[in-house]
This record gives structure tokens, sequence and C-alpha cells, in this order.
């Protein structure tokens, strides 16, 4: 289990040095890449193919208990990313940039929703 899960972090920490390494051709300075993040204002939340559970779960569970469960839920994939880095000696500003990852993977899956 946690050879999968470090695996998955794993992937997404490849994706994630992509945002801080800047490129440039042979010979130029390159200059800082920026990425325009989408926004989380509200409740304007993407649909996903979770979407549809996460909106059950609110019918069932009620909107505060879900919250409730799902703020659990994302303090502790925080802290695992964060032991993780530790483990292998991520730099903090590779952890950050994972854990915004992690946010914009949940909001594109609809875990947000």
């Amino acid at each position: 289990m946690r050879a999968a899960t470090s695996f998955l972090v794993l992937m997404a920490a490849s994706g994630a040095g992509a945002l801080l390494m800047p490129t440039s051709a042979p010979g130029r300075v390159a200059a800082p890449r920026v990425h325009a993040s989408p926004q989380m204002m509200g409740k304007m939340a993407q649909d996903g193919p979770f979407t549809p559970i996460v909106l059950a779960a609110k019918v069932v569970l009620g909107d505060k208990l879900l919250n409730k469960i799902r703020g659990k839920a994302i303090s502790y994939h925080s802290q695992f990313i964060s032991e993780f880095c530790y483990d292998f000696g991520v730099p903090n500003k590779m952890r950050g940039a994972l854990i915004k990852k992690a946010k914009t993977t949940g909001d594109r899956l609809g875990f947000l929703s």
C-alpha cells in the first residue's frame, strides 16, 4: 500500500517539478514560467468523474459532515506528502508544489464539488 502511494506521489512530483524548472533555448537566459492556476472562489469547483459521488454524499451525509470528512482526508493526505518529502529529502518548495498539485488534481477529478 505504501509503495503504491509513494509511486503516485512520485508521479505527481514529476509533474510538479516541471512547474519549478525554467526552460530556454541554448545560450539564452531562461525566464521563469508563469502558469495561470484556477482560483478557487466560493464553491466553483470543476465537475469531474467523482462529482456524482460527492453530490450523493452531500445528500446522504449533509454538507457539514461531508466537509468535516473531506477536511480530515485532505489533512491526512497533506501529512503523508510531508512525510514522504521528509523521508526522501524533497525541498520545502517542492513539497508546497506537491500539495498545490494535489489540490488542483482533486478539483479536476470532482472531489471538491
